[in-house]
């Protein structure tokens, strides 16, 4: 028998914080245009490379080094900063959040009172064992810990269902 609700809880702390970053990053940057940018500066800095070595230019190889650096970890780095910040200044950290999962959406009782419906999301991502729940332009992470049982987890999948469904690792 299909239950009609499924309670969760977990704390809110920096481990779930990082696990939020992390994985809301990488599916960004996975589904983003902005990813072709980064071949425009592999391509940079491979002719860079051959301007360099016939011509004894430096200067175009060393922009488009720092460039391509910034690309690939010196935004990430930037993001992560602002996203612990705001982790730490939030006046939910280390509080334990209740979500009520039923077929019409997520009510999350420890954030205002706030009310998802699943028409509103744009799309549930589970990553392992956990649970990204995108609706732009937020995230909203659920650990695995945050289930009382399979049975729970496999419920709130149902629930969800009716919306677009992504499985990443």
């Amino acid at each position: 028998m299909s239950k009609k609700r499924v309670e969760l809880r977990y704390k809110w702390d920096l481990d779930n914080a990082n696990r939020l970053f992390n994985a809301s990053y990488k599916y960004l940057f996975n589904n983003s245009s902005k990813r072709y940018i980064g071949w425009f500066f592999i391509a940079l800095s491979q002719y860079a490379i051959v301007v360099a070595l016939k011509k004894d230019a430096f200067a175009l190889l060393l922009f488009s080094t720092i460039v391509l650096t910034y690309w690939y970890y010196g935004k990430k780095i930037i993001a992560k900063k602002r996203a612990l910040s705001f982790f730490q200044k939030s006046s939910f950290k280390d509080k334990e959040l209740k979500i009520e999962a039923t077929k019409e959406g997520l009510k999350i009782d420890s954030i205002n009172k706030d009310f998802w419906s699943w028409n509103d999301i744009d799309e549930v991502i589970s990553i392992g064992d956990d649970i990204l729940i995108f609706k732009n332009p937020n995230f909203h992470y659920i650990p695995s810990s945050a289930f009382t049982s399979i049975e729970d987890k496999s419920q709130f999948k149902s629930f969800s269902s009716n919306i677009k469904s992504k499985v990443t690792t």
